[in-house]
């Protein structure tokens, strides 16, 4: 008779715990790093993590564990944008509201004058 081979036990590591999910879970926040590193709107120099959390609560026999991970980023916001604008008030009840114009300042009405004709070319008459 032949010997039966007896397979080694396996050991868990990163690889193939929680059905290897950590792996591309990490990927997909490593590639949300980057595309944020990439983002002009965003300050090149802020520093951005990835944090892996693995979660191992054992049973009363302490021979079985469940485990559970997550896994996110913390990316660099976008810079801030800023602008201004104005607030008018209705004079009849009071309200408040925003304005994109100043409300103060008069429109400039004119008539856009009128292009001027381009000066005809001048002709050169031969010698007789």
């Amino acid at each position: 008779m032949a010997k039966e081979e007896i397979e080694a036990p396996i050991t868990i590591n990163i690889g193939n715990l929680c059905k290897g999910a950590i792996i591309d879970a990490f990927n997909d926040e490593l590639r949300k790093c980057l595309d944020n590193i990439y983002d002009l709107n965003t300050p090149a120099t802020a520093s951005r993590e990835i944090k892996l959390n693995v979660r191992m609560k054992p049973d009363d026999s302490r021979t079985r564990i469940a485990s559970e991970f997550t896994c996110e980023s913390k990316l660099a916001q976008p810079h801030p944008v800023q602008d201004v604008f104005f607030v008018g008030k209705d004079a009849e009840t009071g309200a408040l509201f925003g304005l994109l114009h100043d409300p103060r300042q008069a429109s400039i009405v004119f008539t856009a004058p009128k292009p001027k004709e381009a000066p005809q070319p001048i002709q050169f008459k031969g010698a007789k």
